[in-house]
């Protein structure tokens, strides 16, 4: 039998302090437990093996974050240098303060009971809220001999996990269970000396539990909008952009589960100078998701109607209502269908080519329910003739059950060369290309144009004005209730020509070993990406001079029209080097280098910050189109720029001619390191005074904010250099700033660890860890804040962990 047990612990005493967590308060919490066990070996000698394993991990973690909250003065209405309009008038507020008498009851009442006062500076709050997260897992193996020609393979993993977010400003902490199960069979055959054939079966499923809700109830905070759904019963939800959050979560879950099932079968054939592969694989994946959709009430305050978020919210002002009454689950299924052949061909002694082909068939996802939509302009639906024209439905003629057609020309050559010029074997060229789809790509957006759609889901939805739309009375607004289509429909699908994602990776590397020991590689690697997903706004409202509100959009009916499209592009080049020592004599080495610029459209959907395309783009219209794209690219939010990464191990050599006790004390030791280096990430800029429910514009630029920018936590660019972007000009150009032009802070760090190994016999042995994680406490800040027009804009108010030490201990067996 073989296996081992460890424990790894971290602890708060041995943690170094967050950079933004005040002085003045007790260090966060940190107690954190890695435990488990692994066993394996011989059930039947020389025919059937097993090897099991358990891990648990529990973590109680105080994260230091920093809420952006009222000022003592702005908590009485008064904004000081801020200008509010009065939403009557149009005009400041004397002295940009607001009358005691305008002061919304609900808000101060909501304000006393969730939002804390400053703590630090004006109008900061700066806490260390303890999180929660349990883990276990557990897995085990079997193999079984059948003969010398067959042989079965099983294995089982599960895994649970339950995380525990208290809360700062809402209601209620967030609660997060999941469950992981995974089979997977296989069996080996050998048909041949020269043939061998293996099939694979795995079946995983996810369950995601669902949410917890406060139980509270709207009434008692003088909110007039009845908690009608037991099973979500709690406040309303609140967001007061760029400031805090408050209520119930706007859309808890009621249940999640992802499964995939899947079948390969590949075979492998050798003849003479040949070896050639073919291969299938078929998978089937559903997907059951369930919402209760914004049951309480989802209140939004942006700004809109004073020019400033919190000052909307004390009036009790919101921008935006919404709130639905049912729901309907979404349960889907889509099919990949894929086969390859590949052949490595030893062309020369000393060149080796590889060619492949790869198919691939994604079927689209469709529900058992066709709760889903389409935007087709000017179409008519037949299924529900009483939906606005363009809003269309599986059923319709010329839509099919996945809203768009099936890409049937998924083919994926592949071509590697590898050349020994020498044919010493120590120096070696390669290079390479490959076609590869991401099959089945952006699904998560699939359930949204379903199970949040009308009629599936009736809606209730109001933006300002009207003047009725209040915080206290929101439903005074509204004639007739939720109903299955109502104005200003926001419509979420995909796009009707959607087409397969797909990336060319290619290569070019040179090799060289010297001696026996030291290697170096010096090499290109690049990919373009085509059909990658990227959400476009086909119906922007065209702002009119001086205008607050959304205008006349271009198709009346809806507001928000936001199918996703496959139009983006992607392009990484990169310059990587490394020299590599392999273990000699205790010892081991490994530096990197990588030189690296990442450009695309979007940097993946439903990214924090990242702005998507506002402009004016006319469905079929292919020159508005490139227009919208060309204002999209630039740097990815993953692009950086240098990165450099030294790693090593040393077996420090044991004395001797010390005695037993002195060789036993002084030898076993092991020194290991990771030293990083690299450049920051890009920063997203939003316009957060022109939102437009989940599109943002950027603000216009002008001057620079990298040139002789300060680079301080205050004001990490130079803010200056923005201006907003006139109203009138919104729906024609994003602002000027471009996207991810200014890069945030880059960051170093060490890492060492330093191991006693203590053998018992050739088999058995303690090793004891001492782990430090940033040993120098280098400060490692994230990227300051891009919405501009708050008062965080250009600020860095976070940063990842300080210096941490975990202690181990493992035995091995």
């Amino acid at each position: 039998l073989h296996g081992a047990v460890w424990e790894f612990n971290r602890d708060d005493a041995l943690q170094a302090r967050n950079f933004f967590a005040p002085s003045t308060q007790n260090k966060p919490k940190l107690k954190q437990n890695q435990f488990g066990t692994s066993l394996g070996g011989p059930i039947i000698r020389d025919r059937f093996f097993g090897f099991g394993y358990y891990d648990g991990y529990k973590q109680k973690r105080g994260n230091t974050t920093d809420v952006l909250v009222l000022s003592e003065a702005q908590r009485s209405g008064n904004f000081g240098s801020t200008t509010v309009r009065d939403p009557l008038t149009g005009v400041p507020f004397p002295g940009n303060t607001i009358p005691p008498s305008r002061i919304s009851p609900v808000a101060l009442k909501l304000l006393e009971q969730f939002v804390p006062r400053a703590n630090f500076g004006a109008n900061r709050f700066v806490t260390a809220p303890e999180t929660e997260d349990d883990r276990y897992s557990f897995g085990t193996r079997l193999d079984y001999q059948i003969s010398q020609r067959q042989s079965l393979f099983g294995r089982y993993l599960l895994t649970k996990t339950e995380a525990i977010t208290p809360p700062i400003t809402a209601a209620i902490g967030n609660t997060s269970k999941s469950t992981l199960s995974d089979y997977m069979g296989s069996h080996t055959l050998v048909v041949s000396q020269r043939a061998i054939n293996v099939a694979r079966f795995s079946y995983n499923r996810i369950d995601a539990k669902p949410a917890v809700t406060s139980g509270l109830k709207n009434e008692d905070f003088g909110i007039n909008v009845p908690n009608t759904n037991t099973l979500a019963q709690g406040l309303a939800a609140m967001t007061v952009n760029d400031f805090f959050t408050l209520g119930d979560a706007n859309q808890p879950f009621v249940k999640r589960v992802n499964e995939v099932f899947q079948f390969t079968d590949d075979f492998s054939w050798s003849r003479g100078p040949h070896t050639m592969k073919f291969g299938l694989d078929v998978r089937k994946e559903h997907m059951i998701i369930a919402f209760i959709n914004r049951p309480n009430g989802d209140f939004t305050f942006n700004g809109v109607n004073t020019g400033n978020a919190a000052a909307d919210f004390l009036l009790g002002l919101p921008s935006q209502f919404r709130r639905t009454t049912t729901n309907q689950a979404q349960d889907g299924v889509g099919y990949l269908y894929s086969g390859y052949a590949q052949d490595e061909w030893r062309a020369a002694r000393n060149v080796t080519i590889n060619a492949g082909l790869r198919y691939e068939l994604s079927q689209p996802f469709v529900d058992k329910n066709d709760a889903l939509n389409a935007f087709h302009p000017g179409v008519q639906s037949q299924r529900f003739p009483d939906a606005p024209a363009g809003l269309v439905y599986p059923g319709d003629p010329g839509v099919p059950r996945g809203t768009y057609a099936t890409d049937k020309n998924n083919v994926a050559p592949r071509l590697g060369v590898v050349w020994d010029p020498t044919g010493t074997g120590h120096t070696s060229v390669r290079a390479a290309w490959g076609l590869f789809y991401d099959a089945l790509a952006g699904q998560g957006d699939f359930f949204q144009n379903g199970v949040l759609a009308p009629p599936f889901t009736p809606l209730v939805e109001l933006n300002a004005p009207p003047a009725a739309l209040t915080l206290a009375t929101p439903l005074t607004a509204i004639t007739g209730g939720a109903t299955r289509f109502p104005p200003n429909l926001t419509i979420i699908g995909w796009g009707e020509d959607f087409q397969t994602p797909y990336a060319q990776h290619f290569n070019a590397t040179v090799q060289h070993q010297f001696g026996g020991n030291f290697g170096t590689e010096i090499g290109y690697v690049g990919s373009r990406g085509r059909n990658m997903p990227i959400f476009i706004e086909v119906n922007p409202g065209v702002y009119a001079p001086g205008q607050t509100i959304r205008g006349a959009r271009i198709f009346p009916a809806f507001a928000l029209v936001r199918p996703t499209f496959s139009a983006a592009e992607s392009k990484y080049d990169s310059l990587q080097a490394s020299v590599r020592m392999r273990p000699t004599q205790g010892l081991n080495f490994l530096a990197s280098y990588t030189f690296g610029h990442a450009k695309d459209h979007v940097s993946g959907l439903n990214i924090g910050g990242e702005p998507r395309p506002v402009l004016p783009v006319t469905v079929g219209d292919e020159a508005s189109f490139q227009r919208a794209l060309d204002f999209e690219w630039g740097n990815a939010l993953f692009d950086v720029r240098h990165r450099f990464v030294v790693s090593f191990g040393a077996e420090l050599p044991t004395p001797t001619n010390l005695g037993a006790i002195a060789e036993h004390v002084l030898g076993g030791w092991q020194v290991n390191g990771i030293i990083q280096k690299q450049t920051g990430f890009p920063l997203p800029l939003t316009n957060g005074q022109l939102s437009i429910r989940y599109l943002t514009n950027r603000p216009d630029a002008t001057c620079d904010p990298n040139a002789n920018a300060p680079h301080t936590t205050e004001k990490y660019f130079n803010t200056e250099c923005f201006v907003a972007r006139p109203l009138a000009q919104t729906g024609e150009v994003p602002g000027n700033a471009g996207r991810n032009t200014i890069r945030g802070p880059g960051f170093a760090s060490a890492d060492l660890s330093l191991f006693k190994n203590i053998p018992f016999s050739s088999t058995r042995r303690l090793q004891l860890r001492l782990e430090g994680f940033n040993v120098f406490n280098q400060v490692r800040f994230n990227n300051p804040s891009g919405a501009f027009g708050t008062g965080n804009f250009g600020r860095i108010t976070t940063a990842q962990d300080g210096r941490v030490i975990q202690l181990g201990i493992k035995y091995l067996f």
